[in-house]
Parts: structure tokens; C-alpha cells; sequence
């Protein structure tokens, strides 16, 4: 069973529904009301159709929404795993592993909060932004990129709650052309205030994205959360198949390893040694 004190279920669950919300992205919803209670930002699902052999191994999903007894996760059809999941219908059975992982920090109610967000990064930083968008807070900030106008996903209800979104598209239909990276200088134009001192920054997306803007919050002096996508076979750290390179805080020149299920995924990125990430 997985090595975490917080409550973690292992159990087998009918599709509520699987649609398809842009081309080849779908949201898939479950229901589970301890799972959805238990679910935090930033958190992951371990997912598997039962009794199938190939493939094998469960994938690790991030929690889009957990509400009520309902929860969600999106996911891009990509490989065999994937494609089984696009092809499960309402009373489907999927067995599902979580809540796993640490999550993102709770967030300085004060704090302006920075979300950046590259591809299907967005479905791990959701269910952040749901909870950022509560309460007496300062509104976020969205900077989110994708390579095709097709692949954003719909965040009206999002902006209608108050986030501010800024958008760029590698085609350059929507948006900024480019990507996050080159949005984010687009967007401290357009906002000052997102480089003050009490920013904090949550980053969802592939390596290069995360790498390049670790650099900027680093020199902006901006306190930044890293979400790391990551395969992993187990998702509760027998396999150790998903390590990543941390900065040694008493040996500077030492590297240590931690793990992206049980550590992670969630990491502040100034502790991270992306250098040694291939």
C-alpha cells in the first residue's frame, strides 16, 4: 500500500462520463465522495482498466476537479494507455489509486498567485485555480500556452469567476505567438504587480517550459512550485522509477534524490538541480 499517512483509496469505479472537450483532450469524471473529499491541488490518481494485461501498468492522472463525490481528470490521448482510457463509455469500470502525491502548498492568502501552465499542464494546475478563485484574495493570473489553437482547453467558467488569463499559441491563432515562456514577458507588461516581492508562482508542464521559467522566477525573486510530469509504474515509491535530481542544502556541490510520486510532484523549483535533468 502506498507509504503516506494521508487516506488513500484503492478502488474500482464506474465511468460517470468520457468526452472528448477539445480534439484528442477529454474529461473524464468518476465518482468517489472519500476520494473527491481526500483530493488535494495538485494531487494524482494512479489509473487502470482491471484484469487487462497489456498494458500492464497503471498512469498517473492529475486531479482537473474534486467536488462533492464527483471527480475529474483530463488527459490527452497519446499512447496505448490513453487510447484504452478515450474509449471507455458511462458505466465503464476503471480502478483508480489516490489521492497520491503532496500537492501544491497552500497558498499566502495575501499573495499574489502566478499560475503558468504549458499543454496539458492544465490539468494539474485546475484544481489549484478552483481554490484560488475562493474566498477575500487577490486575484490569479493564468499564462497559458499550448502549440495549437485546438488544444486550449475551455476556462470560461474560470474567467467568469475572476482569473486573469493570458493565453499564447505556438501557431499563433489565439493569443501571443509562442510560448509560455515568451508570454510571461508579454504579461509582466501588461501586469507590473506580478513581479513584486510576495508573487508566488505554480508551474505545470514539459521540461523545457519548466526549466526556462524556474530561470525567470529565479531572477525576478519570485518563490516558485514546480509540478513534475513524470512516468512512473507504481505511484507510491516501491518502484523508485521516477527520481529527480535535488540540490543538497548542506553540500552545495552534493546532489540528492527524491521521488516524483511520494516527494513531488509538487517541488520548489529553486530546489531543484535541472541541470542534471537530462
Amino acid at each position: 500500500m502506498p507509504l503516506t499517512s494521508q487516506p488513500v483509496y484503492n478502488v474500482c469505479l464506474p465511468v460517470l462520463s468520457n468526452r472528448e472537450i477539445v480534439p484528442e483532450i477529454f474529461l473524464l469524471a468518476l465518482e468517489e465522495p472519500r476520494l473527491a473529499a481526500a483530493a488535494r491541488p495538485g494531487q494524482f490518481v494512479m489509473c487502470s482498466v482491471p484484469l487487462l494485461k497489456d498494458p500492464l501498468l497503471p498512469r498517473p492522472f492529475a486531479v482537473f476537479n474534486a467536488q462533492g463525490s464527483r471527480i475529474e481528470i483530463v488527459y490527452k490521448r497519446v499512447g496505448k494507455g490513453t487510447a484504452l482510457l478515450a474509449d471507455m463509455r458511462a458505466g465503464d469500470v476503471l480502478r483508480v489509486l489516490g489521492p497520491l502525491g503532496n500537492g501544491f502548498p497552500q497558498p499566502d492568502t495575501s499573495a499574489k498567485a502566478l499560475v503558468l501552465a504549458g499543454g496539458i499542464g492544465i490539468a494539474s494546475v485546475h484544481f489549484l485555480l478552483l481554490h484560488l478563485l475562493k474566498g477575500d484574495r487577490p486575484a490569479p493570473t493564468l499564462l497559458y500556452g499550448v502549440r495549437s489553437s485546438e488544444e486550449l482547453v475551455p476556462l470560461e467558467h474560470l474567467e467568469g469567476s475572476g482569473l486573469l488569463l493570458h493565453t499564447a499559441t505556438e501557431d499563433g491563432k489565439r493569443g501571443v505567438k509562442g510560448m509560455v515562456s515568451d508570454l510571461l514577458s508579454t504579461a509582466l507588461e501588461e501586469e507590473p504587480s506580478l513581479a513584486r516581492a510576495d508573487t508566488e508562482a505554480f508551474v505545470c508542464g514539459p521540461l523545457p517550459m519548466l526549466k526556462a521559467v524556474a530561470r525567470k522566477m529565479a531572477s525576478l525573486e519570485i518563490k516558485a512550485y514546480s509540478s513534475l510530469e513524470s512516468r512512473m509504474a507504481c505511484g507510491y515509491g516501491i518502484c523508485q522509477g521516477c527520481v529527480i535530481p535535488i540540490r543538497d542544502e548542506k553540500e552545495p556541490k552534493s546532489i540528492l534524490y527524491r521521488k516524483v510520486c511520494t516527494d513531488g510532484p509538487v517541488f520548489p523549483a529553486d530546489e531543484i538541480s535541472w541541470e542534471e535533468i537530462p
